[in-house]
């Protein structure tokens, strides 16, 4: 005879309360049940963030080890270029060819080519440079000193037994070419001949701060409670986030071992006494390995919370549906049933279908109050995702509309044109103008940024305009400080200047000027943007006006999208107000709600 029934036949059981009843028969099929979901929610959760953390560091591993090759890769350019320049500078440059006796000018051009090779590839630290006549010329001073222990160096005498190909040298501390000698550096060395005849010029060394490698992994590959460091294939340490572990062995043996013999990219071991995932990345080239280490304690401390609350919250169930089992009756608990598995279908994502339900009590208001919450979030979600396409389109609209290939082609090209003249300060301004306006136009995905952001922005996109168009405009800026502190959308004013420059200005035969104005007027931006070209006549401001978007011209697309744009934003009471007479001039106002960062 089964358990059940043999309880069942039991006469003290038969004559005993329903609630009693339902309390012996249920509360092992609830408790037991609680307690198994408890053990198996904490292994399989610790199983999923296990697999979780292997392969968000194995990505970030691969950010990182692709970051290190191309710092490195970067500091061998930076030697194949100072093997050209400095060619250029001791073999073909009329006025030192032949005359090594001028030290000092040999000096500064020597050093000025080693600084302008720092400042273009900002990984190399430093660099220095020694003649056939064993003279340093160094990035900084502090390379230059020590002159003994750079002669008998055995790193130049193996730099300079080699055919001119770049020789890496392991991470070391030394107290010759230098800034300091506690700092740990990598080193590149290359033997520098003429390019022409072969014979040897000198030797370049080139350093890269090992802290610099450091630095990567501390910022991407960051890991709770968790640690990143790079060995050899000693077991040396080459890079860590702590420093006083550098050019140490692995303190651990078995991790040691592990880290030399293994063969694993990933594996969940101990080592000194604590369970620990621990993941290998291969850096090529080198012979390294990028290890992540994180403890299993601590990847696992929300697991253990949660499967503690879930025994909790089962447990005051458990009093709660035991303490209400003899209250239910079929007239509740079947409507109640129902709903639920109609929520259930909800929260899975089926919106589509109405609990219906005769009657008009309690369960049938609560169903009634579902249905319409049901429908509201249909709606809801109708116009939500309505607007977010809306918005998204004019974002991506309007960059697109920005970004162009024939504005970068222009810039580019008034580059070359500036380089040809020999203008290379112009140059400079204008290159950094053009990074610095497309670094505001993408802004790391943040739709909206300071005022202050867009009118450098703005500043950045005239000063290339006004290279190209000199003769057309100028312009000047009148922002009251208060206001540059307020949020706007990216690429607001700049399409307003833009239409000023090619539609009122560029057009009107002389010089004009562009004027850009903010304030705060009772609580909000107003920013006018004017110029005193050739307007609008008024048929064509009232079409600007009133025509839909679909009848939009050129001039007017650009204006409607950003009047959108900011409705979208902040609500129908904002957006531009245009005003033009022809022949005076386009005056266009902006109205923005003031709101900071710090709201």
């Amino acid at each position: 005879m089964p358990f059940y029934q043999h309880i069942l036949s039991l006469h003290w059981f038969r004559n005993q309360r329903i609630w009693y009843k339902i309390i012996v028969i249920y509360f092992p099929l609830i408790f037991v049940p609680l307690f198994v979901l408890g053990f198996v929610s904490n292994h399989v959760y610790t199983d999923a963030i296990v697999k979780k953390t292997i392969k968000n560091v194995s990505d970030n591993s691969s950010l990182i080890i692709t970051r290190i090759t191309g710092m490195l890769t970067n500091v061998e350019s930076c030697a194949n270029m100072l093997t050209i320049n400095l060619n250029k500078v001791i073999v073909e440059d009329p006025q030192t060819q032949g005359a090594p006796e001028t030290s000092l000018q040999m000096y500064t051009q020597i050093t000025n080519q080693l600084s302008f090779a720092l400042l273009v590839f900002p990984d190399v630290q430093s660099a220095a440079f020694i003649d056939t006549s064993n003279r340093i010329f160094g990035s900084n001073l502090l390379l230059e000193r020590n002159l003994e222990l750079v002669r008998s160096s055995e790193m130049l005498k193996q730099i300079d037994g080699s055919s001119g190909n770049n020789i890496w040298f392991p991470m070391q501390r030394r107290d010759y070419l230098t800034h300091d000698s506690d700092e740990t550096v990598m080193t590149l060395g290359k033997r520098i001949v003429n390019i022409y005849t072969g014979q040897k010029l000198g030797i370049l060394v080139l350093n890269i701060k090992e802290s610099s490698l450091s630095a990567i992994y501390q910022k991407i590959g960051s890991i709770q409670d968790g640690s990143y460091f790079i060995v050899n294939d000693t077991g040396v340490v080459v890079s860590s986030q702590q420093p006083q572990d550098v050019l140490q062995e692995v303190a651990d043996p078995a991790m040691k071992e592990w880290i030399t013999s293994s063969t694993h990219t990933s594996d969940l071991t101990s080592f000194q006494h604590e369970k620990t995932l621990v993941v290998s990345s291969d850096v090529p080239s080198f012979g390294w390995k990028l290890i992540s280490m994180a403890p299993l304690e601590s990847l696992t401390a929300d697991t253990r919370k949660i499967t503690l609350l879930i025994v909790l919250i089962g447990l005051v169930c458990l009093f709660f549906a035991l303490l209400g089992a003899g209250m239910l009756s079929q007239l509740i608990a079947k409507p109640i049933m129902g709903l639920t598995k109609h929520m259930k279908k909800v929260k899975e994502g089926t919106l589509d279908h109405e609990f219906q339900i005769d009657s008009e009590d309690e369960i049938g208001l609560l169903a009634s109050g579902f249905n319409a919450m049901i429908r509201r979030i249909q709606e809801l979600l109708t116009n939500i995702n309505f607007e977010q396409k809306k918005k998204r389109e004019y974002e991506l609209a309007l960059i697109q509309a920005q970004i162009k290939p024939h504005f970068l082609y222009n810039t580019l090209d008034v580059i070359y044109t500036l380089s040809e003249m020999g203008r290379a300060r112009d140059v400079q301004r204008t290159t950094k103008a053009l990074a610095d306006f497309y670094r505001v136009a993408l802004s790391k995905g943040r739709e909206t940024i300071t005022l202050e952001e867009e009118v450098h922005n703005v500043k950045d996109y005239l000063s290339i305009q006004r290279i190209r168009y000199s003769d057309v405009f100028t312009f000047e800026f009148d922002m009251h400080n208060e206001v540059l502190t307020g949020l706007i959308p990216k690429l607001t004013i700049q399409p307003l200047v833009e239409n000023a420059i090619y539609h009122g200005l560029k057009t009107k035969g002389s010089l004009g000027l562009l004027k850009v104005t903010g304030e705060i007027v009772e609580g909000k931006i107003r920013i006018i943007v004017s110029d005193d070209g050739v307007g609008m006549p008024p048929e064509r401001l009232e079409a600007l006006v009133s025509k839909p978007e679909t009848e939009q011209e050129a001039v007017g697309y650009g204006l409607r999208n950003v009047k959108d744009r900011i409705q979208l934003y902040f609500g129908e009471e904002y957006g531009l107000q245009i005003e033009s007479q022809l022949g005076q001039g386009t005056k266009v106002t902006l109205w923005l709600p003031f709101q900071s960062e710090e709201g």
